[in-house]
This record gives C-alpha cells, structure tokens and sequence, in this order.
C-alpha cells in the first residue's frame, strides 16, 4: 500500500538531502528537515523563503535561465550551483526537480531534492587546476614533446609536435615514430632507439620527418626513457624542435584542449528501504535500471539482491555500513562498486543510509539513496595517472624547464637545470633569473620579457648562465607566457638548451677556415716565387721541368710534416731528414748531427726549400755527383738571453769546387730568402775541397 502522507514526511525528514515539493505558483507546499536546517530558519519560514537571495552571484543568472528552462520542460532536470547556507558558507548543492501529476494526469507542481557535493566539487576543480598547471609544461611549451612505446608508437603528442610534423593527433596515435622518419634516416635512428630502451642511454640526434603532404621538415630530438616508480621502462620521451629554419616558433601556440573532467554526480536518486524484520522492500524504478536488474511488478527487491551486484571486494564494506545502520541507527555514506545484472559493467555508486525510527509502536525502517559516481569517479583515476604522465614528462627531460613569476623570481625548475648548474632546488627556487647570469645577459632577457607583454607569442634567446662553480655555459632559451582564463599573463614558462659545445665547435671552425685560407695564400705564394725563378725566358724547358718538380715535391713533404704536426713547431731533425731522404738521405752518405729543436711551420717550409735546393745543386755538380762523396749537416743552438742558432752544410769527397759566375735561383733563395726568413744571415762558400753553408740566426721559435 503507498505510504500516507505523514509516512512520506517522516521518510523525507530522515533523508540526508534537502525535500522539497511546489504548486503550479511555484510556492512550496512541504520542505523536510534538512532544507529547513540548510535555511536555518523556522519550517514555515522556509517554505515562503525565496531561494534565488542565496545563490552566488556569479551562479545566479545561469542556474535561473536553467529553472525557467527545466520547468517549462515539463521534464525532470538538475541544477548545479553555489548557495549560501545559515551559517554564512558557500556550498555547491546539485538539485533535482521532476514535474508531479495527479491522478487525472494534469501537472499540479514540482518535487525536488538536493544534495552537497561541495567536497566533490572542490576536489574537483582542485584536481582541475592541478591538470592544468601541469598541462601548461606541454600544452604550451615551444617545443614539440612525443611519446612513444617501448614498440615505437605513439601513445601521447603534443600540439606543436603535430605542428612539426605535419600530421594530426588522430593521424600520429595510429603509426609509429619510424613510420614517419625519412628513410635515409630509419637505420640510425633504430641503433639509437634500441640502445635508449635496452640500457635508457639518451640521446640527441636530428633527422627528417616526412609530412602528410610530403614536404621534409628537419628535427632536433632530445630522446629519454620514461620510467615508472618502480624503475621499469614504459616508453621514451622525445623533446622535438623544428630546426628547418633555425628562427623562432609561431607568435601563438593554440592551447590544447583538455582532455580529462571530472563528472559531476549523477542527476538520478534511486530510493529503497527495507522493512527491518522482512529484510525487503520498495525500489524506485531508477534503482533496477540502476543496479541493471528487471523491474518486478510490485517494485520490491531485497538486502541480498543488492549485495548480490556488489563486487566480491566492496561487500564486507557494504553489509558492514548498512548491520551498523540497522542495529544502532548510525547513518552511513560511501562509495562502492557494483557489477550491472545486465550487461557485466562495472560501475561506482555513492549510496547514503539512515534508519527510521517511528516513535510509536510502528516497526523501525531502513531507507537508503544511491547516485551514480562512476564518471566521477573515472575522470579522478585519469586526473592522477595524466599529472603522473607529466609529472613523468617534467622530471625526465633532458632539456631544461622552468617556470618564474612575471617578476622574474624561479618557482619551478626540472632536475635538468639543477644538473647544469651544480645547484640544490632550494638554492633555487625563489631567486631572480638575474643571479645566474650578468647583468648585460639579464637586460637581454628582460628586454624580451617586455616584448612578450606588448607584443604577446613567444621568444627565442641565446643567453650565457653561470653555474655554481663559476663556469659560463650558454643556453638557447625558448620563453612565452602563462595566461589566465581573462587572458592576463601569470607566469612565464621557459625550455633551454644548453648550445656551449655547439657554440665553441662553430668559433674553432671559423678559427680552422681563417687559418687555412691564411695558409694557402702563403703556399701559393711560394708557389709563384718557384714559377718565376724556374721557369725563365732562357730555361731549358725539361731542365726546369724537372727542377720545379722537385721544388714542389720537397714542398710537398713539408707540408706532409706539418700536417702530421698539425701545422705546429716541428723538428728540425726531422725537416732535414725528409728534405735530404730523397737525395741518398737513406744511403748513409748524409751525416745529421744536432739537439732535437723545433721550427715553426712557416721557416720549417723554407728550410726544407734550402735543405732541397743545397742537396739538388750537390747531385748535379757536389759532392753527390760521385759515389764517394759525404755531405755532413750539423746544427746547435746557443744559451743565454738571445739564444742563436747555427746550422752547416759542408760537402766533402767531391769534384774540385769553383765558384760560379752568377747566382742561380737555389742559391739565392738560399742567401737571401732563408736570410730574411730566420732573420738572420746566410753564408755559401765555394771551397774547393766542397760547398759550404752556414746559417746563423736568432733560434727559430713559434709562429705569433
């Protein structure tokens, strides 16, 4: 038989939520005790009270269009908002209101309820916010962050990934990172992938990326394995910068949009109770739909048909929470799973519990109410493994993350940047930029920060920092703005690079080209001075043929020397020795004999010139000309505040010398030109008994 009207009070005032039910003039015609408790004010009060004087005032014009809307509906609807309760607090209360009709079917009014879902809600828009500042590190970073698995495939990409290369979200989570790798690319980056996930060695590289409409767009990738708590690889973290270009990244980076939100509670209340000696009793139709078991015809089920949906693991819990109940009247709340009747599926409800206690000699009951949490309760499992996932992203990265306060103090920096600079996070947090680097590098930073807050987007910088120990490193830094949800900057978020090696290894090969272009101009200075000198109007054409090749050969190997010495002091004794080899150098017929000194490159090459020129001019006429003849080579060096230098070439055991009527180009290049070279004099004396030559000159020392 349906209950009274008195049973329906006594039932409704024992329930947790706020009751209440309304004419077709809107005036309420009954409350239960805990809408009169939320008013604080007397019952009759409350039901002339205007609810719309305690809404929030940012909450007011949209919960009233919201009323207006669901009554003229006709249709059962929910509002959720803020109210302020007696005691002067702010709660959310979300309310339900299904139209009421009476027995000829005419529509007479409204009943509602309302439950709090303050603490849900809070929790909600904390872990919202949490999402958020997190997301912040990836959605809005200038740089493209990718993740793939231990296969190679993507699980996780970023808008300024997809951005880079060329495909969309959708597109990207169906392939594998090799799958869009160049082809001349695919065999390195496999060695560098598998080692990565074999032993987690990271790495730097930078490859091609074929786009969906073909174009090849160049990469920089800093790859690192992500790992679980445990330690256990899941997949690898690639921090990718478009490095076609080499210029700044686009003025704005769309932010990505969520993709985790919390549920709010269920509109539906589904109502039972229990008559306590029958253990069964009355359901409301949503709780067979809800617990996915058949309607029977008088709408009754028992205790055990709803322990029976509850998963083996929640049913101590349950059966516990409602014997309490029963036996000594303590209400109940608690969330638990249960699998539907119907399909299998797993879901989460939020059930609340109170005995009724009559007063009379009427038996006490149990009535309960049941909400489906299970969006809420999913969107808070996948709010804590997506802030684990970026948390993960943020402490492993190889490149440097940081994030400051607009008036440039540090509030958050990834273990990166701790690294490079040899600091503890807490002498770190907290301080200026400033105090890592010089004041002329942070009115640099400052400078792009202005252009940031006039201009918006993002900025491109190459900075010098200073770590702990006092070493200088430069960094290539990538900053924009945080925004809130008026579109005010907040925060700056940054990610560096550190370029110091980059940057020496492009100064060294500026220095390498300099020199070498210096280098060429004097040998082929040398060069001419031999073409002219060999090749005269009066030459014999084979005779200077072969003169100048044997010139440039002794060139050659000077510079051979020097190469092997990369173009540094070189040996005397080695210089003379390569020079005369060729000659009978091997032959024993040459007698060397000095310390072992060193020459700079430039008059190691005109040595070797004179050395050739002596041991050729000795063949043709000398003492090399017969089989018995020596040639002896002696040098020293001098102590003292200017040290010298004396070297002597004296041939014996040769044809009888006579001096020759004019100079030949060997012999001045000798006396003059390795004169002016040494900066010093350069003597030939044509004794008969064999040529002599003697140098004398300050000791031959480094180039400037």
């Amino acid at each position: 038989m349906p209950a009274g009207e008195d049973e329906f009070r006594l039932i409704a005032d024992s329930a947790p939520v706020a009751v209440w039910v309304t004419r077709l003039n809107r005036q309420r015609s009954f409350v239960n005790r805990a809408y009169v408790e939320f008013l604080g004010v007397p019952y009759e009060e409350a039901l002339a009270f205007d609810w719309r004087n305690i809404i929030h005032p940012d909450d007011a014009a949209r919960l009233l269009q919201e009323s207006i809307a669901g009554e003229a509906s006709l249709a059962p609807f929910s509002l959720i908002g803020r109210y302020r309760r007696a005691d002067g607090s702010w709660r959310w209360l979300h309310s339900t209101s299904s139209p009421r009709w009476d027995a000829e079917g005419r529509h007479v009014g409204f009943i509602g309820t309302a439950h709090d879902v303050t603490e849900a809600k809070e929790a909600e828009l904390a872990l919202r916010d949490r999402e958020a500042e997190l997301s912040a590190y990836i959605s809005q970073s200038t740089a493209g962050f990718a993740q793939v698995d231990l296969d190679g495939r993507f699980t996780l990409v970023n808008d300024r990934f997809c951005e880079i290369a060329g495909w969309s979200r959708e597109e990207l989570m169906g392939r594998t990172m090799l799958s869009i790798t160049h082809p001349d690319d695919v065999a390195r980056n496999t060695g560098l992938f598998e080692r990565a996930v074999a032993d987690g060695t990271p790495y730097t590289h930078e490859k091609r990326y074929i786009r969906k409409d073909g174009s090849l767009v160049w990469v920089n990738n800093t790859v690192s394995v992500i790992r679980r708590p445990d330690g256990e690889p899941f997949g690898v973290l690639a921090v990718t910068l478009d490095v076609t270009r080499r210029r700044a990244d686009e003025d704005a980076l769309r932010k990505g949009e969520e993709t985790l939100r919390l549920a709010v509670e269920g509109a539906g209340m589904a109502t039972w109770e229990i008559d306590l000696d029958t253990m069964q009793g009355q359901w409301s139709v949503n709780r067979f739909d809800l617990l996915g078991l058949p309607r029977n015809r008088g709408l009754s089920g028992t205790v055990e048909d709803w322990i029976d949906r509850i998963v083996v693991e929640d049913r101590a819990l349950a059966r516990d929470a409602l014997q309490r109940c029963i036996e000594t009247g303590e209400r109940y709340t608690m969330e638990y799973r249960i699998r539907r009747a119907d399909t299998g599926e797993e879901r989460w409800l939020r059930s609340h519990g109170s005995r009724v206690d009559y007063g009379d000699d009427r038996a006490s009951r149990f009535v309960g109410i049941s909400f489906d949490v299970t969006e809420r309760k999913q969107a808070e499992e996948e709010l804590r493994e997506s802030e684990q996932r970026f948390r993960t992203i943020f402490e492993e990265a190889n490149d440097f993350l940081i994030t400051t306060t607009l008036d440039n103090r540090i509030t958050s920096v990834n273990p990166a940047v701790l690294s490079a600079l040899g600091y503890s996070l807490d002498e770190v947090i907290g301080r200026s930029i400033g105090d890592f680097m010089t004041p002329d590098q942070f009115e640099l930073s400052l400078e792009a920060f202005d252009r940031k807050l006039r201009q918006g987007g993002s900025t491109r910088l190459t900075l010098k920092v200073r770590a702990k120990n006092g070493e200088e490193r430069i960094w290539e830094i990538n900053s924009r703005l945080t925004m809130d949800d008026q579109g005010r900057p907040v925060a700056l978020h940054a990610i560096g690079r550190d370029m110091t090696e980059a940057k020496r290894a492009e100064a060294h090969q500026r220095l390498l080209i300099d020199e070498l272009n210096h280098r060429v101009k004097n040998t082929l200075a040398i060069v001419q001075g031999i073409v002219q000198q060999t090749f005269k109007a009066d030459a014999d054409p084979l005779l200077a043929r072969a003169a100048f090749e044997g010139r440039l050969a002794a060139l050659s190997e000077a510079h051979n020397l020097l190469t092997r010495e990369h173009w540094g002091p070189v040996s005397i004794a080695r210089i003379i020795h390569d020079a005369a080899a060729p000659h009978g150098g091997e032959s024993g017929r040459f007698e060397l004999e000095g310390p072992d000194l060193t020459i700079a490159p430039k008059t190691a090459i005109s040595l070797a010139l004179a050395i050739h020129e002596l041991a050729t001019n000795a063949v043709k006429h000398g003492a090399l000309s017969v089989p018995e003849g020596r040639i002896a080579i002696s040098w020293a060096a001098t102590d003292g505040p200017d040290p010298r230098f004396r070297l002597t070439w004296a041939e014996r055991d040769g044809p009888r010398v006579a001096a020759p009527k004019g100079r030949g180009f060997g012999t001045r290049m000798i006396e003059r030109g390795l004169a002016a070279e040494l900066g010093g004099t350069v003597t030939i004396d044509f004794a008969p008994t064999g040529l002599v030559c003697t140098i004398d000159a300050p000791l031959p020392g480094r180039e400037p």
